[in-house]
């Protein structure tokens, strides 16, 4: 069981660099380097063990109060043990998530976030049921698991929202993927229980056709979010509907994306989604998605984003993204009015030098009553194996 396990982890170095930072009077630096390093057991009789250890160290940081990556941070990250049998699996302890939309853990830094709880996953990746009870909660810039979310920390220069600690959650979730003449259908439905912030309903679907060398394709979500318990973001009151549509050619992607949120006046963020564990991260499931910030948080209204990506060569990877926030943090405000242009690529190296990869994502943002404009470039080293 141990003499046959497996060893992984990665070293990073991130550069992160702005101007403006989130539209305020501040320019900001900081590089940091650090990594991850797991042993994953073998099976034996369908047990298997997994420990992953976590550090970063700054190396050169200017204002270093308002920028997460300067914290110093030394962490146990997965310690779990898991029960693997034909197509269920249970995993008990401390542990990233996948594929749950809002609660997934964002590896785009050198910690990431983490789980303390129970999942069991009945399927595959194209048709499974996933039911998890996470009791603790380990945010990117924490070097502990503590019942407590993103709501209860400072990502500078963001407040905390509550002092409340929480019991955790639990959902339920379950996703299909298959064939219908000459296309392919997939869609995936998720219920959370936010424990004294909200329930949260949530699905999406997609239909791509699967003939052809130009693929079109095009998908719908929606959510229902409603508070519960002691609410300790207040009334929580949100509908969520989007719509994209594309076409794919080999690797080349490019699409049109749309969410609707109505405002709902005296609501959490004028009908926004509280999303206890995905706020202040730049990522989630919403199809039209700036890349500084994220949609949920910036208020209800209208949301477009266009993008292209591919791969033009095997080991290239490049991209770029235009959204627009139509969005009213409260009732009666005007739109922010928020313009994002996003470029991107990485490059994956090969030969004596494979596992190492290069990244820089460049963005840059304005808004309608701001008086200066935000960018921020984000560069990243990275050797994997």
């Amino acid at each position: 069981m141990f003499t046959q396990g497996s060893v992984d982890g990665y070293f990073r170095l991130l550069n992160y660099n702005n101007h403006n930072a989130f539209f305020d009077n501040d320019d900001r630096e900081a590089a940091t380097i650090g990594g991850k390093l797991g042993y994953t057991t073998a099976s034996l009789h369908g047990f298997s063990l997994r420990l992953s250890a976590y550090a970063q160290r700054n190396f050169t940081s200017t204002n270093p109060a308002n920028r997460d990556l300067q914290d110093d941070i030394s962490t146990l990250g997965e310690a779990y043990i898991q029960w693997q049998g034909d197509d269920l699996r249970i995993r008990a302890g401390n542990q990233s998530l996948k594929n749950a939309p809002f609660t997934s853990t964002y590896d785009f830094r050198i910690i990431p976030q983490l789980y303390q709880g129970v999942k069991l996953r009945y399927g595959d990746a194209e048709r499974y049921l996933t039911v998890m009870r996470m009791f603790r909660y380990k945010s990117r810039i924490n070097d502990e698991f503590a019942r407590k979310t993103n709501y209860n920390q400072s990502f500078k220069p963001f407040p905390a929202n509550t002092s409340h600690h929480t019991d955790g959650f639990w959902a339920i979730g379950a996703g299909n993927k298959g064939e219908l003449g000459p296309t392919t259908l997939e869609g995936r439905a998720w219920f959370f229980n936010y424990m004294d912030y909200a329930n949260m309903y949530y699905g999406d679907a997609t239909i791509t056709q699967s003939t052809g060398s130009i693929k079109p394709f095009a998908s719908i979500q929606a959510m229902r979010e409603t508070d519960t318990g002691d609410a300790y973001l207040g009334e929580i009151d949100n509908q969520t509907y989007g719509a994209r549509v594309g076409l794919k050619h080999n690797s080349l992607t490019a699409s049109l994306s749309y969410d609707y949120m109505p405002h709902e006046t005296g609501a959490f963020l004028n009908g926004a989604p509280a999303t206890p564990y995905a706020t202040q991260e730049a990522s989630g499931p919403l199809f039209a998605q700036p890349y500084l910030t994220s949609t949920q948080d910036l208020g209800a209204g209208n949301a477009y984003a266009v993008n292209v990506k591919g791969a033009p060569t095997a080991n290239t990877f490049v991209g770029a993204r235009y959204s627009y926030m139509d969005l009213k943090p409260a009732a009666g405000a005007d739109s922010i009015g928020q313009s994002e242009y996003l470029v991107f690529g990485f490059y994956h190296f090969q030969g004596a030098l494979e596992g190492f990869s290069v990244g820089n994502f460049f963005a840059y943002q304005t808004q309608k009553h701001e008086g200066r404009d935000y960018w921020e470039n984000r560069f990243s080293l990275q050797y994997k194996f």
